[in-house]
C-alpha cells in the first residue's frame, strides 16, 4: 500500500452510525499503530463528534502530541454542538497561544460558540481578530458573524455587517430576520423578506415562527399558505408553527389539513411535531381526536402528556386528567410544573377541592417543586369557586412571592359569586394598585356592589371607567369560514358583512 492510500478503517470511519462501529475502528487503529498520524486521529475525532460522542473525541484528542488546526477545529466544533461552548472558548484561547495558522473553519466553529453563550464581548474580540488576520469572510464566517450579534440582541451590529458584505447571503439573512422577530420588529423582518432574491426553506420558516411567536396567528398562517403555493419545501419547525397558529386561532380546517399534509408525506412524525398535532386539536376544542394522535403516538415526552392533560382539563372529564397522570407516572414520567397546573384546572372545573389541595401539597413533599405564581392561582380559583374565601384569603398571606392580577381577579370573582363584599373590596383595592388603568376589576367590582343592593355605589364605579377612560378587554369570537378567519367583537358592526350576518342570526338571510 502507497502512503499516499487512505487506510480503510479510516475510510469505514465515514461510514459509521454508532459507537460500536467507531470504537471498533478505533481499536484496528491502536493496535496497527496508524492512530499516530494526526490525519487518522483527526478522522477519528471527526467521527466520534459527528455521532455526538463528545467524551470519546476528547480522549482522542488528549493523546495527539501535536494537535494541528484540524484537529482543534474537530474538537471545538464538536463541544459547541455537544453544549459545551464555553470549553470550545477554552480551547480556541489555548489554539491561538500555539500561534499555529487559523482558518475560516476555526472562525466559524468560534463564532457559533460565542453564539451560543450569548457572549457579545468575546464575539467582539474575534471579529476584530478576523480583521487583524486579514481574513476576507465567506459567506459561513459571515454568516457566523451575523448569528452571534443577532443571538446577543445587537441588531445594529449586525445590520452593518450584513450592509458590508456584497455578495447574496440567504444565511444571513435569515439570521436576521430571526433576529428582528425576536426583538418585536416584525415589520424589519417582513421588508428584508420581501426584498431577498432567493428565498430558502429556512427562510420562510423564520417568518412564520416569528409570526407565531408574536401572537400574529393570521398573518403566520397567510404566509404558509403562500410557501404551500409557491411549493417550497416545509421543514418540520414551519408546521409545528403553523399548527401552533390554527391552535390559537381555532382555525381547525387548516389544522385537520397540515394534519393530513403531514400524514402523506410518510416521514417519521417526531415527538415535537406529534405533539403539536395533538396540541392543535386540544385547543380547537376537539379533544377526543387530539387523544387518537396521541394514542398512536409511539414515543412520547413529559411535553407531549402535559398538552394532553391540559386539554383534558380545559375540554374533557377531570377524571380523565387523574387517569393520564397515573399512566404517565406508571411509565416512569415524573411530572412537572407544566402538568401540575393543568392537574389544578381540572380540580378547579371539577369543584374537587380537597384533590385539588392533595396535589397542590404533593408538589413540594413529594415531587420537589415549588409552587409558582400560576399554582397558586390555580389554588386560589379553586377555593373561591367552591365558596372557601377564607382559605383563599389564607393562601394568598402565605405567599412567598407578591400576588398579581391573575390571583386577586381570582379572589374578587369568588367574591362576587359569593357575595363576600369586605373581602370582594380588599381584593379590588389590590387589583387597582397592580392595574390602574384596567377597567375589568371596576365592573366586577360593580357586579357584585348590584349584588349587595349598593345601586348607587355601582353607578359611581361605572362613571369613573367613562370618566377616565379605562380600559376594558372586549370579548372575542373567532370563526373560519372556507379557510378564512373571522374575528368578531360584541356588537361588532366593522365587518364588511355584518348585514348579512346579523341577518342569519336573526333568520332573515339577506340575497
Amino acid at each position: 500500500m502507497s502512503s499516499s492510500c487512505v487506510p480503510a478503517p479510516v475510510t469505514l470511519l465515514q461510514m459509521c452510525t454508532g459507537l460500536t462501529e467507531i470504537r471498533q475502528l478505533h481499536t484496528q487503529l491502536v493496535v496497527s499503530g496508524l492512530i499516530t498520524r494526526r490525519v487518522n486521529a483527526g478522522r477519528l475525532m471527526a467521527s466520534y463528534t459527528t455521532c455526538g460522542y463528545i467524551i470519546e473525541a476528547l480522549s482522542v484528542f488528549h493523546t495527539i502530541p501535536y494537535p494541528d488546526v484540524f484537529a482543534y477545529n474537530t474538537i471545538i466544533r464538536g463541544l459547541t454542538l455537544a453544549n459545551f461552548p464555553h470549553h470550545s472558548l477554552l480551547l480556541y484561547n489555548e489554539l491561538l497561544h500555539k500561534n499555529l495558522k487559523l482558518d475560516n473553519h476555526t472562525y466559524t466553529y468560534v463564532l457559533k460558540a460565542c453564539s451560543r453563550l450569548k457572549a457579545v464581548s468575546e464575539g467582539k474580540q474575534l471579529h476584530a481578530q478576523i480583521i487583524k488576520a486579514g481574513k476576507k469572510p465567506d459567506c459561513y464566517i459571515h454568516g457566523s458573524m451575523i448569528n452571534m450579534y443577532v443571538n446577543t440582541g445587537d441588531m445594529v451590529s449586525a445590520e452593518r455587517i450584513l450592509d458590508e458584505f456584497s455578495e447574496e447571503n440567504v444565511l444571513a439573512k435569515n439570521a436576521m430576520i430571526t433576529g428582528y422577530m425576536n426583538q418585536g420588529e416584525v415589520n424589519c423582518a417582513r421588508q428584508l423578506f420581501d426584498n431577498m432574491s432567493n428565498r430558502d426553506t429556512a427562510s420562510w420558516s423564520a417568518m412564520i415562527t416569528g409570526y407565531t411567536r408574536n401572537g400574529m396567528h393570521t398573518e403566520a398562517l397567510v404566509l404558509f399558505q403562500e410557501m404551500i403555493a409557491s411549493k417550497i419545501l416545509i421543514n418540520e419547525s414551519t408546521l409545528v408553527s403553523a399548527l401552533s397558529a390554527c391552535g390559537h386561532l381555532g382555525a381547525l380546517d387548516q389544522g385537520r389539513w397540515i394534519h393530513v399534509y403531514i400524514n402523506k408525506k410518510g416521514d417519521t412524525v417526531s415527538v415535537n411535531l406529534g405533539t403539536s398535532i395533538v396540541d392543535m386539536y386540544a385547543r380547537c376544542g376537539c379533544i377526543e381526536f387530539g387523544y387518537e394522535v396521541f394514542k398512536s403516538m409511539p414515543e412520547k415526552d413529559v411535553v407531549t402528556w402535559g398538552v394532553i392533560i391540559h386539554g383534558f382539563a380545559t375540554h374533557g372529564p377531570a377524571e380523565k386528567c387523574f387517569q393520564l397522570l397515573d399512566e404517565m407516572m406508571a411509565r416512569g414520567i415524573q411530572p412537572n410544573e407544566v402538568i401540575f397546573v393543568a392537574i389544578l384546572i381540572a380540580c378547579s372545573h371539577a369543584g374537587l377541592v380537597d384533590l385539588g389541595q392533595l396535589y397542590f401539597n404533593q408538589m413540594s413533599s413529594v415531587y420537589n417543586i415549588r409552587p409558582s405564581v400560576q399554582h397558586y392561582g390555580c389554588m386560589v380559583d379553586l377555593l373561591s369557586r367552591a365558596g372557601r374565601l377564607a382559605e383563599a384569603e389564607e393562601l394568598i398571606s402565605s405567599m412567598v412571592e407578591e400576588p398579581n392580577v391573575v390571583i386577586w381577579g381570582a379572589l374578587l370573582a369568588g367574591c362576587r359569586i359569593h357575595k363576600d363584599l369586605r373581602l370582594g373590596e380588599y381584593a379590588f383595592k389590590q387589583l387597582v394598585k397592580l392595574k390602574p388603568d384596567s377597567g375589568e376589576q371596576f365592573m366586577l367590582m360593580s357586579r357584585l356592589l348590584v349584588d349587595r343592593g349598593q345601586q348607587e355605589q355601582a353607578h359611581k364605579l361605572r362613571k369613573e371607567i367613562s370618566d377616565r377612560n379605562l380600559e376594558i378587554t372586549q370579548g372575542l369570537s373567532l370563526i373560519e369560514v372556507d379557510g378564512e378567519i373571522h374575528e368578531f367583537g360584541a356588537s361588532d358592526i366593522d365587518h364588511r358583512k355584518y348585514q348579512e350576518i346579523y341577518s342569519v342570526f336573526h333568520g332573515q338571510w339577506v340575497r
